[in-house]
């Protein structure tokens, strides 16, 4: 039966026949930073800013800017957009070839109805997007190790308080001044005036009618007034083609934001009868459909492991709260997946395992044997009895495990000199071999999916790279910053770091020996 790698697969064909580095996401995939009038094709590529005087001539500059239209005509001409350097580095790591997530994203359901369109159309044709992400505020209760003052207001008042860290030479990281300079930091205006935030509600109605998947981020989006604006409106215009979303830490400061939220997606949830015009489903020759809000709702958690590490991470989190409130979910809606997002870095490694397994027990938990079919009675309508709603059981708990970036002293490339950590990737790598999905799966939601070992395996495949693409001279200097970095954060924060991840002590010693100079030339 086909599965998501085989589609990727069969996709790299068709993308190979435009050209060797096609990817619809630059054509049909916006992610919107509004607090700073920034844009993206997805969330890999650098964020660009939105030129004014370009949102003003037409407000479609929200998603195709410029700078947008020359990366594809470089992608039309087989050549490679530096800003998608995520995505060559995984195509390009040995023991290749891997996919890489242009051929995963081209291959979604979502992109199939432009296919054609954005095939033969200009690059600088005025397509709709099919999937879009917004951040409408930087709003965050949490101050996550690799995150930045302009994505989380903890981040930026620790910097306030503190200054930016130091680091080696006469460096420093996540200097206001410097991220300000650059258009990173939010509008010095409310949200009532940004400009950006004003377009896009204007552009709201119209866009979401060939809106296939809207993603909410943050900042934590659960901390945002537009966050619940976008579920009134969609519960208020019911979209039966459409995958809802938001990105949470599922840990906000007001356990009341916890209860409106869960009260508005059950809302959503609640099945409605469309009539046949709506077109959920046109060849069935019946008159109506019964039918949620919308196509799907889910929900992605931002965590990277377990336990204390979990929270070392991402600090102000608490993970048993985090995990109640997965379970609430769970629990208190019918339909609703949940996605764990591990941005895999060093410090994910440690605790891989403990992180696999909780994904596996989360499957059992909420797996086929554990849901009902829900039974949801339906009101007489025009005079009409309808038999009642049912949803179906499916597969709840899903994850991903996109690789870091930045900052390189937080990368797991850094594990490239250490044997011992290797191990444990490939320890966990055959441990979800041995726990693969079964010809059963369907029946029990169990197991993990042949497409989730080789994103495993790719990260594994890109990590071995570093020994001949981190010189020494480089690693050094990464463990010095490390040591610098994360020594400020712990006086900062109260916290130790040799203590919470004792697996790293051998990285943490040559942190150590690279900062006072003994390592310097190994």
């Amino acid at each position: 039966m086909p599965n998501y790698h085989d589609d990727a697969k069969q996709v790299q064909q068709s993308l190979e026949k435009i050209s060797g580095t096609m990817c619809m996401a630059k054509w049909l995939q916006v992610s919107l930073h509004l607090p700073q009038g920034l844009t993206q094709s997805c969330y890999h590529p650098p964020a660009e800013k939105i030129p004014l005087i370009e949102l003003d001539a037409n407000i479609m500059a929200l998603h195709t800017t410029k700078s947008k239209i020359s990366q594809r005509q470089q992608m039309r001409n087989g050549e490679r957009p530096s800003g998608c350097s995520y995505c060559w580095k995984i195509e390009d790591a040995p023991n290749g070839p891997h996919l890489s997530d242009r051929h995963y994203r081209s291959s979604e359901w979502w992109v199939k109805d432009q296919w054609k369109e954005v095939s033969v159309g200009d690059v600088d044709e005025t397509v709709t997007p099919a999937y879009m992400e917004v951040n409408f505020n930087q709003a965050c209760n949490l101050k996550c190790i690799y995150c930045s003052p302009h994505l989380s207001s903890s981040w930026e008042k620790e910097i306030i308080s503190h200054g930016p860290v130091q680091l080696d030479g006469n460096a420093s990281h996540n200097n206001i001044e410097y991220l300000d300079a650059a258009g990173l930091m939010p509008l010095k205006l409310p949200n009532s005036q940004n400009p950006y935030i004003k377009a896009f509600w204007q552009w709201w109605p119209t866009a979401y009618k060939s809106l296939k998947i809207f993603r909410m981020t943050g900042g934590e989006p659960l901390m945002d007034k537009n966050t619940f604006k976008i579920l009134e409106y969609v519960n208020e215009n019911p979209k039966f083609d459409l995958e809802l979303s938001i990105t949470s830490n599922l840990s906000p400061p007001d356990d009341d934001l916890m209860e409106k939220f869960i009260n508005a997606v059950q809302a959503l949830e609640r099945p409605r009868i469309w009539s046949a015009g709506d077109a959920i489903n046109p060849d069935s020759g019946n008159e109506w459909s019964i039918a949620p809000a919308v196509r799907h709702f889910s929900v992605f958690v931002s965590v990277d492991t377990v336990g204390a590490q979990a929270e070392y991470i991402r600090s102000n989190l608490n993970y048993d709260y985090m995990m109640m409130n997965v379970r609430r979910i769970m629990n208190d809606t019918n339909g609703t997946e949940i996605t764990f997002i591990n941005t895999f870095n060093l410090l994910s490694i440690p605790k891989l395992k403990d992180f696999l397994k909780m994904i596996l027990d989360l499957r059992v938990e909420f797996g086929y044997e554990n849901q009902q079919e829900h039974v949801i009675p339906i009101p007489d309508h025009n005079g009409k009895k309808h038999p009642p709603f049912i949803r179906k059981r499916q597969q709840r708990i899903w994850f991903d495990v996109p690789y870091l970036e930045y900052p390189n002293w937080l990368s797991a490339q850094n594990a490239a000199y250490y044997p011992q950590l290797l191990s444990i990737i490939d320890e966990c790598i055959n441990f979800m071999k041995l726990n693969v999905e079964d010809e059963h799966y369907g029946r029990t939601y169990h197991g993990f999916k042949t497409y989730e070992i080789a994103k495993m395996e790719r990260n594994r495949a890109w990590i071995s790279t570093g020994m001949k693409s981190i010189n020494n001279s480089e690693m050094n200097q990464r463990r010095r910053n490390f040591w610098k970095f994360t020594n400020q954060l712990d006086t900062r924060r109260n916290t130790n770091f040799p203590e919470t991840f004792p697996e790293l002590s051998s990285w943490w010693n040559d942190c150590s020996s690279s900062s006072n100079g003994s390592m310097e030339g190994k």
